[in-house]
């Protein structure tokens, strides 16, 4: 089995620098490998950050994936109110998964791409509708969450490395300072969280050309935040099939947060756009040009069919 760990590091002057120490542990060496991975990836809270992981070539924004994708929704989320929680976290969890709804159809409306299956979610909170049958189980902490004591979210998933689907259900945990969280700040770690729920890894930039990258390694406690085009663009080639890969947003997309509202239209060629569509054009054309002369030929075919009427008689003599 193969444990990957995400941590935050800090550097001499005290800002924080998103910086990776991947350990990688292989318990099968030399056997073949397990079918089922294990990944926790954590989030932390910066104002000032820096990517240290290998990149693409190009200057584009990029996402990674993970390897996993779900096949079934909607998903199941069971929300675990704890002593480290207010009833405005619970509204917080909500929010923040609609948001990824309105965002994922946001983007699915503008660049008319319905190649995504619907993304949706059914909500369980414990004492009101609480539920054993679950896919995600969201829960809140008092103070640190390990590996890294600056940690504000954890998610912690497994998936079978065959199908690609998760295996049980997927883990979250949010940290909330004893209750003392803003809802702001717990909406928008979910919001992280539940994009690597999805399925999404990290993004590369911290922001977007309107706002900060919501799957940034960090997150912000006073800024809204929504999820980008790069974020739903990256989702769209995990579920084509684009497993553990760095989706880079091309260019003919803006990258911009998916706040509510019209988002612009992607840069794209008239002739390109309508080109698949020329034979259909040409065999209506012709349609239409056989039909006229069809018509044509019956017309003169009656008309020369038509006998002339006879000539009134004349009178005798």
């Amino acid at each position: 089995m193969k444990r990957h760990v995400y941590e935050l590091g800090y550097r001499s002057d005290s800002r924080r620098v998103a910086t990776i120490r991947g350990r990688e542990t292989d318990s099968n060496a030399g056997r073949k490998p397990l079918l089922v991975s294990i990944v926790f990836i954590t989030l932390c809270v910066s104002s000032n950050s820096l990517l240290a992981r290998s990149a693409p070539s190009t200057s584009s924004p990029y996402i990674a994936t993970e390897e996993f994708r779900w096949s079934n929704f909607p998903l199941k989320v069971y929300v675990d109110m704890n002593d480290w929680s207010t009833p405005d976290y619970a509204v917080a969890t909500r929010e923040a998964l609609d948001d990824w709804v309105k965002g994922i159809w946001n983007y699915t409306q503008t660049y008319n791409d319905t190649s995504l299956p619907a993304i949706n979610y059914l909500l369980y909170v414990s004492d009101v509708n609480a539920t054993h049958d679950y896919d995600v189980y969201l829960t809140f902490t008092a103070d640190n969450i390990p590996p890294n004591s600056n940690t504000v979210g954890l998610t912690t998933y497994s998936w079978d490395a065959l199908t690609h689907n998760p295996i049980g259900s997927i883990t979250i945990n949010i940290t909330t300072v004893s209750a003392t969280a803003t809802k702001l700040f717990v909406k928008n770690v979910v919001m992280h969280e539940f994009g690597h729920v999805l399925g999404l890894g990290h993004a590369s930039s911290s922001a977007t050309s309107n706002g900060p990258e919501l799957m940034y390694y960090t997150s912000s406690k006073n800024q809204i935040v929504y999820p980008s085009t790069l974020d739903v663009y990256g989702l769209t080639m995990l579920y084509a099939g684009k497993f553990d890969q760095n989706v880079q947003l091309p260019d003919s997309i803006p990258y911009v947060m998916l706040a509510e509202g019209a988002i612009l239209p992607p840069e794209t060629n008239f002739w390109e756009d309508y080109r698949p569509y020329f034979p259909i054009l040409g065999i209506l054309a012709l349609i239409i040009i056989a039909a006229a002369v069809l018509g044509q030929l019956t017309k003169e075919k009656r008309h020369d069919n038509v006998l002339e009427p006879p000539p009134p008689p004349t009178p005798d003599g």
